[in-house]
């Protein structure tokens, strides 16, 4: 139990079991290994968010009920090849992200002007990967664009706790979005458009340091005073 509460201790459990689950995916048959380390990548970040979590409000229950959607579509994806394995997958990741963008919300008015240039960005670069995977989609279109837009949502709720909480816990989260969009970004395009060397071991490890660096953001959490200045 002190490994999991300490966040050094923790860091390098996480790392282990993370390479370990990179090393499965790409050396060793995906079933049965991969239900066991993939497994044990979420289910120990949801140990060690929940003993370290700092409220029991629904938003912060919001990132548990998040990371177990999470882990039912990591578990699903391993047979990624059947259809319904895949959507039932598409829709967990999708329900999980919306638990993060509750969990991100905040009810403070934001500066428009400043979200604009963001939100544009981020759309554009939606536009431009399902541009180039949208002939190869088929059936995958629906799930795949709603999967995009939350995705995008998520992204914008994460750039708007900016001055709501404190930096390290800002940074912490944002950068965790960052590594999140390269997983998606090199997992759709290895799918539905071209090869990409390395391409698990990216989508993996991209993704394992997302969750860690978002579930550090909110464990290290702090909320402004609210007459700071957005």
């Amino acid at each position: 139990m002190k490994i999991i509460k300490s966040s050094r201790y923790f860091a390098i459990l996480f790392l282990f079991l993370l390479l370990v689950d990179v090393y499965i995916k790409t050396h060793l048959e995906n079933v049965p290994y991969r239900y066991i380390s993939k497994f044990a990548v979420i289910i120990s970040l949801l140990f060690y968010y929940n003993i370290n979590k700092k409220h029991n409000s629904f938003k912060y229950q919001a990132i548990t009920i998040g990371l177990c959607f999470f882990l039912l579509g990591d578990l699903l994806i391993i047979n990624y090849f059947e259809t319904v394995f895949f959507v039932i997958a598409m829709i967990s990741f999708v329900i999980g992200k919306i638990m993060y963008c509750i969990k991100f919300s905040n009810n403070r008015d934001f500066n428009l002007i400043r979200l604009l240039p963001f939100s544009f960005f981020s759309f554009l670069l939606m536009v431009l990967i399902l541009m180039l995977v949208i002939n190869k989609l088929g059936n995958f279109f629906i799930p795949v664009l709603l999967y995009f837009f939350v995705s995008l949502l998520m992204f914008l709720f994460a750039y708007l706790r900016k001055n709501d909480v404190n930096k390290m816990s800002y940074y912490l989260v944002f950068l965790g979005m960052f590594s999140f969009l390269i997983s998606e970004t090199v997992m759709v395009l290895k799918t539905f458009y071209i090869h990409i060397p390395y391409n698990q071991t990216v989508i993996m490890l991209s993704y394992g340091l997302a969750q860690y660096l978002i579930v550090l953001g909110i464990i290290n959490e702090k909320k402004q005073p609210n007459f700071y200045e957005i």
